[in-house]
């Protein structure tokens, strides 16, 4: 569902890749995406495997675990459990791994 509007109030699953691509704090993509999210109102949450993969992340890739935490200590991020017993989860997560994010409401 490339360009489809994420509906405001909606639970948004980001992977690390996001996170990667929008850079730090004060990166342009970091801050439109976090105005995005405040506007809608949106929850955004990384796996919780995700979140310990980075926040155990060897020092060289310190950056990586500072957009995490920076995202975090902004309270537009936070770790969650996926359920893929939920209905449409699997099949949205597996795509997702090949395209764009879908939201899942």
């Amino acid at each position: 569902m490339p360009g489809a509007e994420i509906p405001s109030d909606s639970t948004a699953i980001i992977d690390s890749s996001v996170l990667f691509a929008m850079g730090g704090p004060s990166n342009e993509k970091y801050q439109a995406f976090e105005r995005f999210v405040r506007q809608r109102n949106l929850t955004v949450t990384v796996p919780e495997q995700v979140a310990a993969e980075l926040g155990e992340s060897p020092d060289a890739y310190a950056y990586q675990r500072d957009r995490l935490r920076a995202a975090q200590d902004a309270g537009w991020l936070e770790p969650g459990r996926i359920d893929f017993s939920t209905p449409r989860v699997p099949e949205v997560v597996d795509k997702n791994a090949k395209t764009d994010v879908e939201p899942i409401c």
